[in-house]
């Protein structure tokens, strides 16, 4: 078994350094520039070839690397070269690398997939916790009384730039109008949580913070520019001027990885330390679907997709016409809009919960919808909040465009586990999940080149079959077997006055009923209420209430099975009613999907029971203070005790919700991250290990995988996915997915 990791100049140049140990053995530092070009693709090519797979911590990142080195220094014509001589001609023949052989371990164990599985999931990246609106009097006191009451380990906080900041932070707030509001603040827990291999390890054995050398400690301080979705120098520079890409400053990179002790001994212990994490973590083996796939989304990405280059230049122009017919930043689109409103409606432009001034997206949607009641035309306000909205969105395809036209291809990335629920998401400054969902747009990505033709499909109602699965429900399951499209059912709901065949008709058009009904299902279907319709769809809270109300009338056990899981998060109830006496029940520390996967909330309930506790007893002294706030104006006064418990309560009462929503969106979305990346693991078995032309080269986005592969294993391959999907029919009965041979585009599919 090989344990291995890279030292790089910057994070996509080229590695400067791969240290590498075999089982116990010791631990060897490669000089990539400074050993001859067979030496180091011997190493890779053992490394590849190793029986009992590799080990690494964030393999999408260092296979990347291997890829990359791999494939470029392969082309250089002399392989007795040392590199370091020869930089400006490895660095033209650079993006040609890209088209080099697909490399690839025969099993790999990822101990980072493989910390998120498990306890570890803490330190992924989350949402602040906030306790609003808390009395200026008590705010640092509650601080204080957190920090003793909450002692939340350093791996939390190990990204935080000032140490020994206070874990709560004490920060101001603004009225509607801006100004400060001197008697109340937000007491707030940022956390910046590190999952990194040295972070990880301090905290499994119990070692004193920053006893390790941290790369930021030793790293070389001359950085490269650089960017992800273009990884290859030739994108920023040339010969002539490298404008600071890696082919500029590597030598110094090299001098500092050979020469620097420090760096040397933080680049031995990375190894050391991945191979002890193996031994706590009880030796895990090599081969899961995470860590397969993260080898996967490596070579994929140094690979990239095909695109339409003069297809996307008309769409680039067609949409900066379109980013410049409105305007976007917020005071000019206050300004341009407000004439069309009266007084009252410009209410609209504020947000309902901080009542400041606001154009964000979800109000302009709403405004979109309004027409005007004398002359049943849109209203005037309506059209402008549109033009806004598509302004927007239209510069946002521009950057997208602008990246993909730098780099010339599609550099999908990916991490494998990139949510809480393990459904993957994308990253370096590209999010292939984001890419527009329209046959214009897709049809400018052939991803296939070269000797490779596309392929792939989607899951059908992928959502929907899933939510079928998990809460069993007679009607749903006959309704769905029936063919009826569960989104037109859902808009029935909301829309009584319409029929199923009016709401199928309204698809696609400018009223479009029938996608009001599915982000309506898939918010409920994500642990939503009538609130989240209203805050969705735009309608009013009365008709959202109604159609929630109905739909989960005629399918009960949808309703039951989503109050199954509320209550295994319900921590805090009230028997009376509202207004009555709170009681706390332990909630479960984790759900776990059809699929197994689970998602813990052990550090939200700790925070949760915790806030419970103060609101219900706070300290004694707190409670002889005197003095008086005005906390809500719709309360009016109350003592800063009484104020503080309503403050705890609150942020108590909306970490509960966060779970029973999280919990509820879990079952379904994981189950879904977990098929997509089986599917995927068993079509990236296709791919030889070792040395080999690419065969396949799958992508996941959401619902749909794309595969670029020979034209003599198509058949294969769709055999495969078939088979693949078939063994999760026991438990999602209603599973199926479309799949098709031989597609000209991403949008035929």
């Amino acid at each position: 078994m090989i344990f291995y990791d890279t030292e790089t100049c910057g994070f996509h140049g080229m590695a400067v350094l791969i240290q590498w140990a075999k089982d116990d053995g010791p631990v060897h530092l490669h000089e990539v520039w400074r050993e001859p070009i067979y030496k180091t693709l011997e190493l890779i090519e053992m490394i590849m070839n190793d029986p009992d797979g590799v080990v690494g911590f964030n393999l999408s990142f260092d296979h990347f690397h291997l890829c990359k080195l791999y494939t470029v220094l392969s082309l250089f014509p002399n392989h007795d070269e040392q590199p370091q001589h020869h930089i400006d001609e490895i660095a033209k023949l650079e993006p040609k690398g890209r088209f080099g052989p697909c490399i690839k371990p025969i099993k790999a164990m990822d101990l980072m997939m493989h910390a998120r599985k498990g306890p570890y999931q803490s330190v992924m990246q989350r949402d602040p916790i906030k306790i609003k609106r808390v009395p200026t009097a008590l705010a640092m006191a509650l601080s204080q009384e957190l920090e003793k009451r909450i002692p939340l380990p350093s791996i939390y906080f190990a990204k935080r730039k000032t140490k020994n900041k206070p874990q709560w932070t004490v920060y101001d707030i603004t009225d509607a109008d801006g100004n400060i509001i001197p008697d109340l603040k937000d007491v707030v827990l940022k956390i910046q949580p590190s999952s990194a291999l040295k972070a990880l390890y301090e905290d499994a054995f119990n070692i004193q913070e920053n006893v390790l050398d941290r790369f930021q400690d030793v790293e070389c301080s001359i950085k490269p520019n650089e960017i992800g979705y273009a990884p290859f120098a030739m994108a920023l520079g040339n010969p002539d001027d490298w404008n600071m890409t890696w082919p500029q400053i590597i030598d110094i990179h090299i001098s500092h990885w050979a020469y620097r002790k420090s760096a040397r001994a933080y680049a031995k212990k990375d190894v050391e330390i991945t191979r002890d994490l193996w031994y706590f973590f009880g030796k895990p083996q090599p081969g899961d679907d995470d860590s397969e796939l993260t080898c996967m989304v490596g070579a994929v990405r140094w690979r990239g997709y095909a695109i339409d280059i003069e297809g996307i230049k008309i769409l680039r122009e067609k949409a900066i016409k379109i980013a410049e017919s409105a305007p976007k930043d917020a005071r000019a689109v206050r300004k341009w809009i407000m004439p069309e409103l009266s007084k009252i409606e410009q209410l609209a432009l504020r947000d309902q919960k901080t009542g400041k001034a606001s154009t964000k997206k979800v109000l302009l949607e709403d405004i979109a919808e309004w027409f005007d009641e004398e002359t049943g035309n849109k209203h005037p306000a309506a059209i402008k909040a549109k033009a806004v909205l598509d302004a927007r969105k239209a510069t946002k395809e521009v950057e997208l465009y602008d990246k993909l036209l730098l780099a010339g291809r599609f550099h999908a990335s990916f991490i494998v586990i990139g949510t809480l629920s393990s459904r993957m998401a994308g990253t370096d400054k590209l999010n292939a999940q984001g890419i527009k969902h329209t046959f214009e747009i897709r049809s400018k990505f052939p991803l296939a080149d070269g000797t490779l033709v596309l392929c792939g499909g989607d899951f059908n109602a992928f959502e929907v079959s899933l939510a079928d699965a998990a809460y069993n429900d007679p009607q749903l399951h006959a309704d769905l077997e029936s063919g009826k499209k569960i989104h037109g059912l859902f808009a029935e709901e909301l829309f009584p006055d319409m029929t199923y065949e009016e709401i199928l008709a309204s698809k696609g058009t400018e009223d479009d009923k029938y996608d009001k009904g599915k982000r309506g299902v898939f918010a409920i279907m994500y642990g939503g209420n009538e609130n989240t319709l209203k805050d969705r769809l735009g309608i009013n809270i009365d008709d959202a209430t109604k159609g929630y109300n109905r739909f989960m009338t005629r399918y009960k056990q949808v309703g039951i099975e989503r109050q199954k899981i509320f209550n295994m998060f319900c921590s805090m109830r009230q028997p009376g009613g509202l207004g009555t006496k709170v009681e706390w029940h332990e909630p479960e520390n984790y759900i776990e999907s059809l699929m197994g996967f689970k998602r813990f909330f052990t550090l939200e309930n700790k925070i949760c029971k915790v806030l419970f506790e103060l609101a219900q007893d706070p300290p004694k002294g707190w409670k002889r203070i005197p003095m008086r706030v005005v906390r809500r104006s719709e309360r009016g006064s109350q003592t800063v005790t009484g104020a503080l418990m309503s403050s705890l309560f609150a942020a108590a009462f909306n970490i509960q919700s966060m779970n029973m929503r999280a919990a509820a969106n879990h079952v379904i979305q994981s189950a879904g991250g977990t098929i997509t990346k089986a599917v995927q693991r068993q079509i990236w078995n296709l791919q030889p290990a070792g040395i080999w032309e690419w065969r396949v080269q799958p992508m996941n986005v959401h619902d749909e995988i794309m595969c670029p592969c020979l034209p003599d294993i198509m058949e294969q391959v769709e055999q495969v996915v078939i088979k693949a999907v078939e063994q999760f029919r026991p438990k999602v009965p209603l599973i199926g997915i479309s799949w098709e041979r031989k597609m000209k585009s991403w949008a035929e599919k």
